[in-house]
């Protein structure tokens, strides 16, 4: 049987165009509890918690959303298991990990940082793909965690805005169908896939696309059903690189018996169907990407490939492969001063030159490991810095400088060995 997701709510009138009563229900929230994350400033590369721990962000300077609904592995005692009909209670197994791997490949491949959302509690309690009242099976005790994850996405989207104009969000998932290739959930039943391609570029099919504002407006001047399924569709792409999906210019169209994921909540709220510039996508993993560890790497790696050379191609064809370098929400970072680290790699020590001598300018510094957690501070810090201390293992780290009346500042790649 067709799994596809029932999306006629999402169709009616009353829902077009941004699902008002959601945002009404948010500001709201956000008003009793005091609480601004959409307009509270975010630094790329941290992270931030929401209530209990439960909601966990990493900030970004991409115009790239990758959202982790079904990942979570917490199940505090005291929260009731969800006893709903027609409710799914089982987790997306190793998508939090892989969605970690590709923060990493980000990270590695641009020096700059996605905007990743996890929930980490177990689905059982809380399904963050879910309307407000199924997701927490109506329990008050946890409206809280889901405002803040839907939250944390919109911040993310109005960053992204207000910085690059437009972009991508993907909501991350995992199925455990018989065929092994990925499904691309663009809010389209599969019986609208097995159309022709004339019938996808009709208005009616468009304007119910997670991608609707890419359809009509992107820079290669494709067609809503050439960005489904043709050479640049992001399944097509993936397919190349040893990943099958559907749709996809291989694979089309799910067949009518095909178990399909066509996209749920969150495709429809955080894309641009119901209006704003942030396009969505749900990815439905297969298990051979998710359950081995080097596979999920060679998979993050592989995605964050596909995934730039999308927005290259459909979105920043001036990007020229630089990022938040020309473009940053610290847009002063990367050029406030011309200073090195050496040695680079390092072992246990290193120093801050300015052309070929050693700085005497006191400064501010902060490193910060891959994950974004705070690993050393020193203010007004002399020279040579020690890095002999527990929490520089060996890895990839951040240098932060800043002149120590913060007018100046500058982000530094570091690697550390042991």
């Amino acid at each position: 049987m067709v799994k596809n997701v029932d999306l006629s709510i999402y169709r009616q009138g009353y829902l077009r165009k941004r699902s008002v009563s959601f945002f009404i229900s948010l500001g709201f929230f956000l008003f009793l509890h005091n609480v601004d994350l959409d307009s509270q400033e975010y630094t790329p590369g941290l992270t931030y918690f929401g209530k209990d721990a439960y909601i966990e962000y990493h900030a970004g300077n991409l115009p790239f959303i990758l959202s982790v609904p079904h990942g979570g592995h917490i199940e505090p005692a005291q929260m009731p298991n969800r006893d709903c009909e027609d409710c799914a209670y089982v987790k997306d197994a190793f998508t939090q990990e892989l969605a970690r791997e590709i923060k990493d490949a980000f990270v590695r491949r641009t020096a700059c940082y996605p905007h990743v959302v996890y929930n980490l509690l177990h689905r059982k309690k809380l399904d963050m793909n879910r309307n407000l009242e199924l997701a927490t099976d109506s329990n008050v005790a946890l409206h809280d965690y889901w405002f803040e994850y839907h939250a944390y996405i919109d911040s993310a989207a109005k960053q992204i805005t207000d910085v690059y104009g437009k972009g991508l969000f993907i909501d991350l998932h995992g199925h455990g169908h018989t065929k092994q290739r990925i499904e691309l959930g663009y809010l389209l039943y599969g019986s609208e896939l097995r159309e022709v391609d004339e019938a996808l570029n009709t208005e009616d099919l468009i304007e119910v696309s997670s991608i609707e504002n890419l359809a009509r407006q992107n820079e290669t001047s494709s067609t809503h059903a050439q960005l489904i399924r043709g050479d640049e569709a992001l399944g097509t792409q993936l397919a190349l690189r040893g990943y099958p999906g559907v749709p996809s210019r291989q694979d089309p169209y799910p067949l009518p018996d095909d178990p399909y994921f066509n996209g749920g909540y969150n495709t429809f709220h955080h894309g641009s169907s119901p209006g704003g510039t942030i396009d969505a996508i749900q990815l439905e993993l297969y298990s051979a990407i998710r359950f081995d560890s080097l596979k999920r790497v060679a998979f993050a790696d592989s995605f964050v490939t596909v995934v730039l050379r999308y927005l290259e191609k459909h979105y920043f064809p001036d990007q020229n492969g630089s990022w938040c370098t020309s473009v940053s929400a610290q847009s002063d970072v990367q050029t406030a001063f011309d200073f090195k680290i050496l040695p680079n790699p390092t072992m246990d020590h290193i120093v801050i030159t300015s052309g070929h001598d050693q700085t005497s300018m006191v400064m501010n510094l902060n490193i910060y490991n891959a994950m974004g957690q705070l690993c050393l501070q020193q203010l007004n810090a002399t020279l040579p810095i020690n890095l002999s201390v527990e929490e520089m293992r060996e890895g990839l780290y951040w240098v932060h400088l800043e002149s120590p009346a913060k007018q100046k500042s500058q982000i530094l790649k570091m690697m550390v060995l042991k």
